[in-house]
């Protein structure tokens, strides 16, 4: 079956599989700052890595939206694999992002409430590459300091692929912990990042005029 049409290709993960990726996304999400490795060989090469993720984390209690490019439809795949609830994103708890979502998009997550944050949504963010570093002055990545709990001070990573006003979209919805949006950023390789709300995000380097003024990011 070609890459473009997905339905079928995917399976429900068996338990130790399951187990194993939803350790790297803990381990990513409790150490800010930090790129893990996604478990190999649970999906095919041609399958994008960040469509393990909700693999591992929906089920059939769990309301599924997924922004993806026209062609394959990942979605259809995702729910056949894991029985999750086709869901608008704005209504989801949880997106799988396999294109840039639009800071409209991202503004329009659910982020929880004072009385119920744990009803916040998780994004599933796919991106070209991530790294850990602060910014050398070369490349287009975005260079990400991170800082507040999980990480010993601050923290640099840096995430090519992903626009910088989706990145200041997904900042400015952070500000107010607890509410907020959990992350996961995925590259294409299967390395996997963790940005959750609880941290504190500058963007401090970056193609773009968004970037010359980083403090505009708590701005929603």
């Amino acid at each position: 079956m070609s890459a473009q049409t997905p339905t079928g290709r995917l399976r429900a993960l068996d338990h130790t599989d399951s187990q194993a990726t939803f350790r790297v996304l803990l381990d990513a999400l409790s150490r800010p700052g930090t790129v893990h490795r996604l478990p190999e060989g649970v999906v095919d090469v041609d399958v994008p890595a960040a469509v393990l993720v909700p693999l591992a984390l929906a089920d059939l209690e769990v309301d599924l939206a997924v922004l993806e490019p026209a062609g394959p439809d990942w979605a259809a795949a995702l729910r056949e694999a894991t029985g999750a609830r086709p869901a608008a994103p704005e209504r989801a708890d949880l997106v799988l992002a396999l294109r840039p979502p639009r800071p409209d998009e991202i503004r329009g997550l659910r982020r929880g409430t004072p009385d119920r944050p744990d009803l916040a949504c998780r994004l599933v963010l796919a991106c070209d590459r991530i790294d850990t570093g602060a910014a050398d002055g070369t490349g287009s990545a975005a260079h990400l300091d991170l800082s507040g709990p999980g990480v010993d001070g601050h923290a640099a990573l840096a995430v090519s692929g992903v626009p910088l006003e989706t990145l200041e979209a997904l900042v400015a919805v952070n500000r107010r912990f607890p509410l907020g949006v959990d992350t996961y950023v995925v590259d294409t390789e299967g390395r996997v990042a963790g940005l959750p709300r609880s941290t504190a995000v500058r963007i401090t380097s970056g193609a773009g005029t968004w970037a010359a003024a980083p403090t505009t990011a708590g701005r929603d």
